[in-house]
């Protein structure tokens, strides 16, 4: 049997409708920066891009449908450390969405793979699912996308974005190591190679055991030692490393010392800690730790007993 004839969607009921969820949504909601993906180099048999970048923003309101507060499981602690694992649900107005972001990007509806920026917790969240039946065709329309989202791991991707708040994500967390050509070393000064994780420093004009740590004019972390080519990678560098003639790096630990020839920037992204500017991982510490407490004993005579046997 076919509908009642005096029942009919009407385009002006269906405008109505539109309308007022937009104004619900600018009303009750927030404004947030739509931040489309842009894929690089295309993987098309797994249809994915590794080194995809963020180069455009678009402010617009969304609705927060979780109320209650962000869920998924939180802040969990795991073998690669501390995750946060918050997730949120967003609503956003299908027109409003077409009007802001979908005249430029050609676009048709929100991805999966985009940001979505939440300016209260200066949090970038990335789009997991796109719901795009929910309601479910109310008056024989379809009026708002639900967005279910995930707070965003970044993974070297190139963020450019325009938004001060946005792009700080990666500046403070990609850092380039910079490498060290380095010549002679410091006469009087017995120790002949750097501890990669210590501390490294210059004072600027002093050289020997009067270069000390407190009075560093720079310092910066060391990450790679090259003994061979007396070649020392530094990264979270703090003031300016003069290269000039009779300048020198001091390991703060190990007490090597020696003449600085160049330096060069390197390709080497080394993820850095915003909170406190140390790199990310745990390599440089557990590096540290074994060469500083020499815990290690690879030689083949002996490397258990401690001289005991």
């Amino acid at each position: 049997m076919a509908r009642n004839p005096h029942f009919k969607d009407y385009s002006g009921e269906q405008n109505v409708v539109e309308d007022l969820s937009i104004e619900i949504i600018k009303s009750m909601g927030r404004d947030m920066v739509y931040v489309p993906r842009t894929l690089v180099n295309k993987d098309e048999l797994f249809g994915e891009d590794t080194i995809s970048k963020f180069d455009d923003g678009y402010q617009l309101e969304m609705y927060i449908a979780s109320v209650d507060g962000f869920e998924g499981e939180g802040d969990v602690l795991s073998k690669f450390g501390i995750e946060i694992k918050d997730r949120m649900d967003l609503i956003v107005s299908r027109k409003r969405f077409d009007e802001t972001v979908g005249i430029y990007e050609e676009i048709t509806r929100p991805k999966e793979g985009d940001l979505i920026y939440f300016p209260l917790s200066k949090t970038l969240f990335e789009i997991n699912f796109v719901e795009h039946e929910n309601p479910f065709y109310q008056l024989g329309k379809l009026f708002t996308y639900r967005l279910s989202c995930e707070v965003f791991t970044y993974s070297q991707e190139e963020i450019d974005t325009g938004y001060s708040d946005i792009d700080t994500v990666e500046s403070e967390i990609k850092k380039f190591a910079i490498e060290f050509d380095l010549g002679t070393r410091i006469s009087g000064v017995a120790a002949t190679n750097f501890f990669e994780g210590e501390s490294v420093f210059q004072v600027a004009d002093v050289t020997g055991d009067t270069a000390l740590l407190a009075n560093a004019t720079a310092t910066a972390i060391a990450t790679d030692w090259s003994a061979l080519n007396t070649k020392l990678t530094l990264t979270t560098i703090v003031g300016t490393i003069l290269t000039s003639t009779g300048q020198t790096l001091r390991g703060a630990v190990s007490g090597a010392e020696y003449e600085i020839n160049s330096s060069t920037t390197t390709t080497l992204i080394i993820p850095q800690e915003p909170q406190d500017d140390k790199p990310a991982g745990d390599n440089e510490d557990i590096e540290l730790f074994r060469d500083q407490d020499d815990i290690f004993d690879f030689t083949d005579t002996d490397p258990f007993s401690e001289g005991d046997y």
